[in-house]
């Protein structure tokens, strides 16, 4: 259990829950900017998905032990908000542009933006089986041309690009159920991680204008496209480090917690010249074809010579295998690490705390926005 200094003992607290395929994390965060503790658990590699339903119940597994932990490392202290992240397949979020032609020139209020994106909110939310999870409004246009202020300004056109975020009603009122056994808490919310990434990190890298975010899950892979300082881009590819392990697995006729050593060894270089070959012949063409995936996603929203060059990479595990499938292609990324962005001391931990920097980034994004 962590320590909470003497004096900040009836100081309300803030648990904020990470749920993506395969890996499920909390942390419990003390005045916004200093994180108590942080508890991970994730699936083995012996655990095969099968279905939706499958990794549904296996993940409501793993919120269940990371929830009993905070509320062992809580005790009886104030909970204030629950700050639930979800990313595919529990979280669909789409980019889109509203146009408003006017009559005549009309003056632009917040109002009035409110109003249409309130209208957007509720055509796409007609299906009964869907929760609205958040918008976000990226760029506003004047008569075609970009700008930051529009209170009462006048135009005949008004466009807007938004993103649009829903889950599942089904997942969203099992997910309380489950956070009210475990916790008591005074509030919740709910919030895309891919956008909460792009919050922070157009934040925290102000001096570049355009990069590209990728993260590969254990089943999936997110993906953000900065240009201009604007999301252009977002998506999500059916290709996750499993992939991988399950082609070799099946190769081997071997279970993937095997697969996941022989992919180690075959990074590092330690198996026999047969068995490199062997392995080589798997996971060449698996990580041409995602490589190739990710650039033609891009490629539906910009032309190839608008591809931002810097990407921020991020991977459960195998990290240098994503990072080679990157560098060989007709485009010269620059690839980082996404754990060597650095914030600062925006974001702190408590002595004791296990380290995350995409719980760090989460937490740093979530202050932003109060």
């Amino acid at each position: 259990m962590f320590k909470l200094f003497s004096n900040g003992r009836n100081k309300v607290l803030d648990v904020i829950l990470d749920i993506q395929s395969g890996l499920v994390r909390a942390s419990v965060v003390y005045g916004g900017n200093q994180i108590l503790s942080v508890v991970t658990k994730s699936f083995s590699n012996k655990t095969e998905i099968v279905n939706l339903e499958h990794l549904n119940k296996k993940t409501f597994k793993l919120i269940s032990d990371v929830l009993e932990h905070i509320s062992k490392d809580v005790g009886n202290r104030k909970i204030g908000n629950i700050r639930v992240i979800l990313s595919m397949p529990w979280i669909n979020t789409k980019l889109k542009t509203v146009q408003v032609k006017f009559e005549s020139e009309t003056k632009v209020t917040s109002t009035l933006m409110s109003e249409i994106i309130k209208g957007e909110l509720n055509n796409d939310n007609k299906k009964n089986d869907i929760f609205p999870i958040e918008q976000k409004v990226f760029e506003i246009r004047l008569n075609g041309y970009p700008t930051l202020d529009v209170e009462d300004k006048y135009a005949h056109i008004l466009e807007l690009s938004i993103s649009t975020s829903f889950s599942p009603s089904i997942f969203i009122e099992k997910l309380k159920v489950h956070l009210s056994k475990y916790l008591n808490y005074k509030e919740h919310s709910f919030h895309s991680g891919l956008l909460l990434q792009y919050s922070a990190l157009r934040e925290i890298l102000k001096d570049k204008n355009e990069f590209i975010y990728i993260h590969i899950h254990r089943e999936l892979t997110d993906m953000i496209v900065i240009k201009e300082g604007l999301c252009r881009h977002i998506a999500t590819l059916p290709f996750g480090i499993s992939t991988l392990l399950k082609k070799i697995a099946n190769s081997n006729k071997e279970n993937m917690d095997t697969s996941d050593s022989i992919l180690s060894l075959y990074q590092g270089h330690k198996l026999s010249e047969v068995e490199m070959g062997r392995i080589d012949k798997i996971t060449t063409p698996l990580m041409n074809k995602w490589s190739s995936d990710c650039i033609n996603s891009i490629k539906n929203s910009l032309d190839i010579t608008s591809i931002p060059r810097t990407v921020y990479l991020s991977a459960h595990s195998h990290f240098d295998l994503f990072k080679s499938a990157l560098s060989i292609n007709q485009i010269n990324f620059s690839i980082n690490q996404y754990d060597s962005i650095d914030i600062g001391d925006k974001v702190v931990y408590g002595k004791g705390s296990a380290e995350s920097n995409m719980m760090k980034i989460y937490t740093f994004a979530l202050n932003n926005m109060l």
